[in-house]
């Protein structure tokens, strides 16, 4: 890569020596600056402006009769807005309202109707209808206005419905309160066993469900203990059975924890075997006579051996997995990593031994490579017999060991439950006696319990012919409770209280991450547009030198563009915040490097069709990364194209800059974004020398037409 060097530190002699040069360099240095700072800039805080948006307020409303008061909800209304000052309210008449909202000289228009009061009085009729505010808006004019202005209305809805809900409540508890007067003063105070005969009254279907219940309850208990007396003995002949099985198991134990060796020996049969043919093979290589035909026949050897030794190591790992979930993952996931190990280099060793058996002339390379392979194999084979012993044995036997004891734990379990099934026996023959009794004390109260419900029906009608209506305390204390402040408290039941976790001064800041990452992306529009990807000389130099050389050069112009828009956006405009500068400039560097590396490929690659691609990626990202709008209020085909987008996680990780940091949402965004760079790196070093003069041919004939350059 000399010669890529060679071009990089040529074109910074050329940009820093000829002055027109370095006049344009420094002016696509600053030029994607001042598109992200104007931008910004504009969008300061648009929201706190909306009081300058002019929308039409007409009032029609004649008036209305409630409870014998005279009320204009309609001038309630014109009151409570012209002391707020959420949007440029215009006290107009119909006309003039209308006018306006046609021609665009209001956002929208707000008609009280006449009738407006009139339908809310209907509140207190059998059936009461909705009062209706007309709202007119103009769409055509602005896109967001009509959003602001119709948040707006709902505001005025809103407000509207909790007056009008204030004042009904008011006067209705109210009139509670007069009506819990007045009883309190002419009733006396409510007797005890005037509520308990009524109470009693209402309870009499429960109480005879109850008694129905229970006299059922207590026949199925009966029925279930009777069950289980006849269950007792089949249970008793299954734990025997259960006990003598698990006495086998003991015994099993015993004897396999004898012959341990048998379930370890393949696997260090298997790890012998890897250890063996390696070094044996190596140390032929010196033996070797130099004739190709000795090598090639050695070599088919070796190749062979790697294959015997690899299906050893198949038949190891499934030995593995069948002690998966038997031991530590740590454990068994360190042998498997040397299994993986000892796999790759067996695949190196059978590739580099099928080189030498196709090419045994001019071999000595590969000879080498191969003893150090088998070298490798051998030592690699050696951390498996070790990780195997010291790590995953000693976990299988003591797993075993567990699993013996559980077995002993069983068996005295089974010993328990024998003798607690004789207690059982006992306790269910004293239940079923006391379930008897009760069943005929239950079967005494049913027959007495149409005599008790007649004279307490008999009771209360008296009582009630007696009384015209009674009242409680409770009700009595409800009624009389301040009719303002219930009015007030059913006006607004529920209070929310919002946290912001990570606040922003302004909408201008939290715009800043999407126009910083658009600027630096035209940045690299601009570089690939004004500045050439091909060198002009060093036509000597390989495809891929000529492309990492001029690419280079791109990348520093690109670093200085994203240090500017970032430096000035961290520390020069004086209305936005980012609570973490280093970081928001390091990640604008991180963000040039991936973008110049996709826009430099593409255009180097494709030329003028490069550059499209780089315009219609752009366009997409506006629309698709979330950058205004969350990306779950996009249409779906931006939704699936998201996660496609560079600018999806560069706006993310600037957005964490500007907040605050959470590094976790940082490691994930910036790995994404880095599979950009990768891609668009090795699509320029692995097709630039074969594209290349296809590239050159099809702009040959592109410039032949006078319309291309």
């Amino acid at each position: 890569m000399k010669q890529a060097w060679r071009i990089y530190v040529n074109d910074l002699k050329h940009l820093t020596t000829n002055w027109v040069a370095a006049i344009l360099a420094l002016g696509l240095i600053v030029l994607p600056s001042l598109y992200a700072w104007i931008n910004v800039e504009a969008s300061i805080d648009p929201y706190a402006h909306t009081a300058y948006l002019p929308v039409g307020v007409v009032n029609e409303d004649r008036g209305a009769e409630l409870a014998g008061r005279r009320f204009h909800a309609g001038d309630e209304i014109i009151r409570t807005l012209k002391t707020n000052h959420q949007l440029g309210w215009r006290f107009v008449t119909r006309k003039r309202g209308m006018e306006g909202v046609r021609r665009g000289a209001y956002f929208a228009t707000i008609i009280i109707p006449a009738d407006f009061s009139a339908k809310l009085a209907t509140v207190v009729e059998e059936r009461p209808q909705r009062a209706v505010i007309y709202y007119y808006e103009n769409d055509k004019q602005n896109a967001i206005a009509p959003k602001i202005t119709e948040r707006g209305a709902s505001t005025l809805s809103a407000q509207v419905s909790d007056e009008f809900a204030r004042v009904v409540n008011t006067a209705l508890f109210s009139l509670f309160r007069q009506a819990g007067v007045t009883l309190e003063q002419q009733l006396p105070a409510i007797r005890r066993v005037e509520a308990l005969v009524f109470r009693l009254e209402r309870e009499l279907p429960v109480i005879e469900r109850q008694l129905e219940a229970l006299d059922r309850d207590v026949r199925e208990a009966r029925a279930l203990i009777r069950t289980g007396r006849e269950l007792l003995p089949d249970a008793k002949i299954a734990v025997q059975y259960g006990f003598e099985w698990m006495n086998h198991i003991e015994k099993m134990f015993t004897q396999v924890r004898s012959s341990f060796s048998l379930w370890e020996k393949p696997v260090e049969m298997t790890v012998q075997t890897l250890r063996s043919f390696p070094l044996s093979f190596a140390e032929q290589t010196t033996q070797l006579p130099d004739t190709p035909e000795t090598r090639a026949r050695w070599a088919t050897l070796v190749e062979q051996a790697a294959t015997d030794a690899d299906s050893l190591v198949q038949r190891l790992r499934r030995i593995l997995r069948t002690w998966e979930g038997a031991v530590e993952p740590s454990s068994l996931q360190l042998v498997e990593r040397a299994v993986s190990r000892i796999e790759r280099t067996l695949a190196s060793v059978q590739e580099t031994a099928r080189l030498v058996r196709h090419h045994p002339t001019d071999a000595e390379g590969q000879i080498d490579e191969l003893r150090q392979q088998l070298h490798s194999l051998d030592a690699q084979a050696q951390q498996l017999d070790q990780a195997y012993r010291q790590r995953l044995l000693p976990l299988l036997r003591a797993k075993w060991n567990q699993a013996e004891k559980q077995v002993h734990q069983a068996k005295q379990t089974l010993l328990r439950m024998n003798q607690e099934l004789d207690e059982a026996k006992q306790w269910l023959a004293t239940t079923d006696r006391d379930l008897a009794a009760a069943q005929q004390a239950l079967k005494t109260a049913r027959a007495q319990y149409p005599f008790l419900s007649r004279q307490v029906r008999e009771l209360a009608a008296f009582l009630s012919k007696t009384k015209s209506e009674t009242n409680i305390d409770e009700l009595i204390r409800l009624l009389k409770q301040d009719p303002r402040a219930k009015g007030a408290f059913l006006t607004h039941p529920v209070d929310v209280q919002t946290f912001r976790l990570f606040p922003l001064p302004n909408y201008g800041s939290g715009m800043n991450p999407f126009y910083t990452v658009l600027a630096i992306w035209v940045g690299c529009l601009l570089l690939v547009s004004v500045l050439s990807t091909e060198p002009s000389s060093f036509s000597e130099a390989h495809e891929r030198e000529r492309y990492v050389g001029r690419l280079l050069t791109f990348w520093t112009l690109n670093a200085l563009q994203a240090m500017v828009v970032t430096a000035g956006s961290a520390f020069v405009l004086p209305n936005i915040f980012v609570r973490e500068p280093g970081w928001f400039m390091a990640f604008g560097l991180l963000c040039g490097f991936v973008f110049m590396a996709v826009v430099f490929s593409l255009v180097s690659l494709f030329g003028n069709v490069g550059k499209a691609i780089a315009i219609v990626l752009l366009v997409l990202q506006i629309a698709g990364a979330g950058g205004t709008y969350p990306v779950e209020l996009v249409p779906p085909f931006f939704q699936r194209l998201t996660p496609w987008l560079p600018f999806t996680y560069a706006i993310d990780f600037m957005r964490e800059a500007v907040g605050g940091i959470v590094w976790e949402n940082v490691e994930h965004d910036v790995k994404r974004l880095l599979l950009f760079a990768v891609a668009a790196l090795l699509a320029g070093l692995l097709l630039k020398g074969p594209l290349g003069p296809w590239m050159r041919a099809l702009k040959e004939k592109a410039v032949r037409s006078g319309l291309f350059h």
